[in-house]
């Protein structure tokens, strides 16, 4: 037990240093007690300010040793270790007890979000089955009103011993995760990209959408990230997803593979800050505005990407940053470079948190979620491409051979094309 209290405090130095998120270190933990460290950190952290005034009030150096000492001698019920600082601590545990409670109501609270699950179609022909099951289990949960198949829980619900959710028939995901899934509506039988893919629980969801048919490209470029990924699909019984170990951007949109792509998802790596357990974070360091900056170099670039894909007609963005910088600043710059051929969809309209339309007046369009809708700060924005074409384009393309044409832009200079992104690699012979 000693070395989980020192494993938790390893992590909330990293944490509060800045050099990685609560949930990727936790992963990442030699410890085989990930969901005991996970819970440590993130109460920790939900009480970092009362624990610090407590510790100064003692006249205790405040360290993250510390707190999770703290937390756990006056939070849970006493200490699991041995050694000088339990001795100390539980010397002191009347006066620290006293200080709890003078304290606590003076520190920010924070109330924890629902446990969101998700039934897997992909392994459950009958939901209804399963649900039947599930109430026998537990007693308080209901369905999700604007996600299909998701299940709302009670915060402390523990699924870990659960049959169901071993066996992967449940997935534990937090509804604004499934809310891009929901944006890009992929039809069975379709071709998409997911371009950023691990851990694999938005690609699980978008399999499911197309009824486990056509072809999904699950795209991640870190080696032990792609593992998990692979190891996610496997014991969720996918088999419309072709995992792939490399960088989107070195997708070529004109490899014959991807000639049929019509939706992408891009879910980009981000800062992270709308995470309940960063915003928890983000109390105690200041915005980083180089790392927000580089993020958002990428992010364009990603979503720039995507675009370029030649039959793709739905491409959804998504983040789970709370930070215009990441959000509706990268869209308003994508769209006015590329407002020819493509245009914001008002996806999931009933949902009323939208974009920020101080940013751009088309933000309306977007969508924002936040912990007072009980999810985890999130934000997506659907683009479609235009219907508009010029008359009599297509008709002129289906009835000439094209030989020597280097790209879709050296065609439009030839045959003065003025919507020539519109048209399929099927009609246009590349040399």
């Amino acid at each position: 037990m000693s070395f989980l209290y020192k494993e938790c405090a390893r992590i909330l130095t990293l944490v509060l240093a800045g050099k990685g998120s609560v949930k990727s270190l936790c992963l990442s933990t030699r410890n085989k007690a990930k969901t005991k460290v996970y819970a440590i950190v993130f109460n920790v952290l939900q009480n970092y300010t009362t624990l610090e005034k407590i510790a100064e009030a003692a006249e205790l150096e405040s360290t993250p040793l510390l707190c999770v000492h703290l937390y756990e001698l006056l939070y849970r019920g006493g200490l699991k270790t041995g050694g000088p600082l339990k001795s100390k601590l539980t010397k002191m545990q009347s006066e620290l007890k006293a200080l709890k409670t003078k304290y606590q109501n003076q520190s920010p609270s924070y109330k924890r979000l629902p446990l969101y699950a998700r039934i897997n179609t992909l392994s459950v022909e009958d939901p209804s089955s399963l649900i039947e099951q599930l109430k026998s289990q537990f007693s308080d949960f209901s369905g999700d009103p604007h996600i299909n198949f998701l299940l709302k829980f009670p915060a402390q619900t523990n699924f870990s011993n659960y049959k169901q959710y071993k066996q992967g028939h449940v997935i534990l995901q937090d509804k604004a995760s499934c809310m891009s899934g929901a944006a890009l509506q992929p039809p069975p039988g379709s071709s998409v990209i997911d371009s950023c893919s691990a851990p694999g629980n938005k690609t699980l969801h978008l399999a499911a959408l197309m009824n486990n048919t056509g072809t999904l490209f699950a795209i991640e470029r870190d080696g032990k990230r792609f593992k998990r990924l692979k190891s996610n699909i496997k014991k969720h019984g996918a088999k419309n997803i072709t995992p792939m170990c490399t960088d989107f951007l070195d997708l070529s949109p004109a490899d014959p593979q991807f000639e049929n792509v019509t939706h992408i998802l891009v879910d980009p790596s981000c800062t992270g800050s709308g995470m309940v357990t960063e915003s928890l974070v983000n109390n105690f360091k200041c915005k980083d505005t180089e790392k927000i900056k580089q993020l958002s170099d990428l992010q364009k670039r990603l979503l720039c990407h995507a675009l370029s894909f030649p039959r793709a007609k739905r491409v959804v963005y998504s983040t789970c940053s709370v930070y215009n910088e990441e959000n509706e600043n990268v869209v308003m710059e994508i769209l006015n470079s590329h407002s020819d051929n493509w245009e914001l969809a008002r996806v999931i309209p009933d949902w009323s948190r939208r974009g920020d339309t101080r940013v751009f007046q088309q933000a309306d369009r977007c969508v924002r979620c936040a912990p007072e809708d009980e999810t985890n700060g999130f934000f997506l924005a659907c683009f479609v491409r235009k219907e508009v074409e010029e008359e009599g384009d297509r008709d002129f393309l289906k009835g000439v051979k094209i030989q020597n044409v280097f790209s879709v832009k050296h065609l439009a200079m030839r045959y003065r094309l003025k919507h020539p992104y519109k048209y399929p690699y099927k009609f246009i012979r590349l040399y």
